[in-house]
């Protein structure tokens, strides 16, 4: 009786352990996941219109500055693209007006090389609303932040 039961301990062993399973199937190789494609049904943030604001910066022969009457004008896109021009009052108390060409990406980065020089980036923060980068070098370098509302 106590060798059968021996075995019996022995048994319920082996099967508690698990020495009976059968090995588990090979986990299939991972795979990177995929980049979503641009389909033609990915939307493309509409751009165009009268964009106000405050640039708040600091340029090597001006100093620190507050520019209250930034105005870029988005006159036409097509697409991720857009060009405009954007005007500005200088130091000086003179306007000026530069031409600009852009892209948006249909996560609403923007990103713009201004005729004079500059380079500008950023981003929609609102259906009507962007905050973008923008900096020139050379002997007149300069960076500023610009808060930008579109007028309706």
């Amino acid at each position: 009786m106590r060798t059968t039961f021996t075995i019996l301990v022995l048994i319920l062993a082996v099967l508690a352990c698990g020495c009976t399973a059968t090995a588990p199937a090979a986990a299939p190789a991972a795979t990177p996941a995929a980049t979503p494609a641009v389909t033609e049904t990915t939307t493309i943030p509409g751009v165009t219109g009268i964009w106000t604001g405050t640039a708040f910066g600091h340029s090597q022969l001006e100093g620190f500055r507050e520019l209250t009457s930034p105005v870029y004008n988005i006159s036409s896109q097509k697409g991720y693209a857009f060009t405009g021009s954007k005007e500005y009052v200088g130091a000086d108390g003179k306007k000026y007006t530069e031409s600009f060409s852009g892209i948006v990406s249909s996560r609403g980065e923007i990103f713009m090389g201004h005729s004079m020089g500059g380079i500008a980036d950023g981003m929609l923060i609102g259906p009507d609303s962007m905050a973008l980068g923008y900096a020139e070098d050379g002997p007149d370098a300069k960076a500023y932040h610009l808060q930008l509302t579109r007028q309706k």
